[in-house]
């Protein structure tokens, strides 16, 4: 079998399975590869994937996909877009640690090889003001003057300014995509985006042509976590996509860091929750990097950052000539303030439903993960939680020592499956497992 008909198996299998699919690892497993999984009969399949549907068996067929399969790989030949597949020695090996690692990634430039330097991912809210693109520059360019590689989400705000940042000190980054390898999003970051293809790399598992629809972006947060041994959270509310990504981080268990915010400050309250629930606190790039050296002896750039490259600050200049829209400055300020047209008030109330089911079902998925990371141990105590508000005094009463009581609850609210109230009470998030 050649190479174009091995990719064009693995791209077909992508397609059937959908992104961040739970069956691709059970299939694999079971048959070894994408051909013997098309050439399986509907009992086989069912033999491993008992709860397989009507849809879902007959997107099993190589020749569903065949035409697609075409025009993607006519795409990726034409416009030098690498194509990494499980089988390949150059697919991220930590990607096939997760649950749900993409069947295909898509590649532009070339990512830097895991486990000679740390990859670590800094994330934060779209909408950061001057003091997260501040923190986020600072982190990224002494991290990647450091010898880090930064992973970013390539977004607006934090993700964007990190990505900028690490280009800048002349060191790669990696963008995840939560589109095509041939959309730009934001469209202002076409430049940002040339850049890091060709100091780094830009990587998604979604096929190109695939628009940035908004609940494409948690799917693509758990390669930002995966790809990355340590993840950062540098400003986010408590809604933030940036706390998907930590959430992700900890389930994946990797050591999660968060910059401190104003305490009255809504864009804070993420990352003072992560650091309240017992998240590192990452003041400095040196906060991150003391946790690599003793598994990179050999490295001679995981030094303090002073001592590679001195860090002389952040400017608009600096973030506009990456074609970054900088905190107060006149492009957003017009942005933001341009005349906008008046949407159907039917359209907006569909879209908001629409929005509100797709959280609710990103929620839930989260729920279950977490819940099925917990020992037999914190699975008894989270369900004997009561539904009403209660303290810690509510689990020592019931027998469970005050240690584990701590440990417990402080681990729960990370997951997101308590959440924490005032006057020192929790309330259980309920989950219909």
């Amino acid at each position: 079998m050649s190479n174009i008909e091995r990719c064009a198996a693995w791209i077909a299998l992508s397609l059937a399975l959908g992104p961040r699919s739970a069956r691709l690892k059970p299939l694999l497993e079971h048959f070894g590869t994408p051909e013997r999984i098309f050439e399986a009969d509907r009992e086989e399949l069912l033999s491993v994937l008992p709860d397989l549907g009507k849809g879902a068996l007959a997107a099993l067929k190589y020749e569903k996909h065949e035409r697609e399969v075409r025009r993607i790989l006519e795409y990726c030949n034409h416009r030098g877009v690498t194509v990494l597949t499980p089988d390949m020695a150059s697919y991220p090996s930590a990607l096939m640690a997760i649950a749900e690692p993409p069947a295909v990634l898509y590649c532009l430039g070339n990512i830097p090889s895991l486990g000679k330097c740390p990859f670590v991912g800094v994330v934060g809210m779209r909408k950061a003001d001057a003091y997260g693109e501040r923190v986020a520059y600072k982190l990224s360019f002494e991290l990647a003057a450091a010898g880090a590689v930064v992973v970013s989400g390539l977004a607006e705000g934090v993700d964007g300014v990190a990505a900028a940042a690490a280009i800048d000190a002349g060191a790669p980054t990696v963008g995840v995509l939560g589109c095509g390898i041939d959309r730009v999003y934001p469209k202002h970051h076409t430049r940002l985006y040339a850049e890091a293809a060709e100091f780094g790399a830009i990587v998604t598992e979604y096929a190109p042509g695939t628009p940035p629809n908004s609940w494409n972006f948690p799917v693509r947060n758990r390669i930002i976590s995966a790809l990355s041994e340590a993840v950062v959270v540098v400003e986010g509310d408590e809604k933030s996509g940036a706390l998907i990504t930590a959430r992700h981080a900890l389930l994946q268990g990797k050591p999660l860091f968060a910059v401190p915010g104003d305490v009255d400050c809504e864009r804070s309250s993420g990352c003072n929750l992560l650091l309240r629930a017992g998240a590192n606190i990452a003041l400095s790039a040196e906060d991150v990097l003391s946790h690599f050296r003793f598994l990179y002896r050999d490295a001679a750039m995981l030094r303090a950052p002073a001592d590679v490259m001195q860090y002389t600050g952040v400017t608009p200049e600096k973030l506009r000539a990456h074609g970054l829209h900088v905190a107060g400055s006149e492009a957003r300020f017009e942005k933001e303030n341009a005349p906008r047209k008046t949407a159907d008030k039917k359209s907006v109330k569909v879209r908001r439903r629409d929005e509100h089911e797709t959280h609710a079902v990103r929620e839930a998925t989260l729920t279950s993960e977490a819940l099925a990371t917990l020992t037999a141990a914190q699975r008894s105590i989270y369900d004997n939680l009561p539904d009403c508000p209660f303290t810690i005094d509510f689990l020592v009463g019931v027998g469970v020592p005050a240690k584990d009581a701590v440990a417990a609850m402080t681990l729960f609210e990370i997951l997101g499956i308590v959440s924490s109230m005032p006057g020192g009470t929790y309330q259980k998030k309920t989950f219909d497992a």
